[in-house]
């Protein structure tokens, strides 16, 4: 089971390295400062995430202006939906992990692939 949710950043912190997003379960998820930047270009990004406190998964784009949860679920359904958007895929690598996300070629196409996920 997936919800809907739409959380803009205004309460996003900023870290040496990563930026933190509080999350609708009351907790705080953290990416690499590297996407805020990318996404302050100009770039459009989707990243999935998962929340320490609930195991929750979220979805999370972020682009110009703002980073927004769209999509919470188990992690399972949540990285069936990432790994079906076709768009490209790059890492970011950190000391002890790394950081999965995909850029979206538009706005537009962005915003016409969840429109169309919603449908469904």
């Amino acid at each position: 089971m997936m919800k809907v949710i739409i959380k803009h950043a205004t309460q996003s912190t900023f870290t040496t390295e990563c930026v933190s997003l509080p999350t609708p379960c009351n907790d705080v998820i953290y990416y690499p400062t590297k996407i805020h930047i990318l996404a302050a270009e100009g770039t459009y990004i989707v990243f999935k995430t998962r929340s320490q406190k609930s195991g929750l998964a979220y979805l999370v784009i972020a682009q110009p202006g703002t980073t927004k949860i769209v999509l919470a679920g188990s992690t399972d359904s949540i990285s069936e939906v990432y790994h079906a958007i076709p768009w490209p895929t790059y890492k970011i690598a950190g000391e002890d992990n790394q950081f999965d996300y995909k850029e979206s070629p538009s706005l537009q196409v962005l915003e016409d692939y969840f429109a169309q996920l919603k449908e469904q």
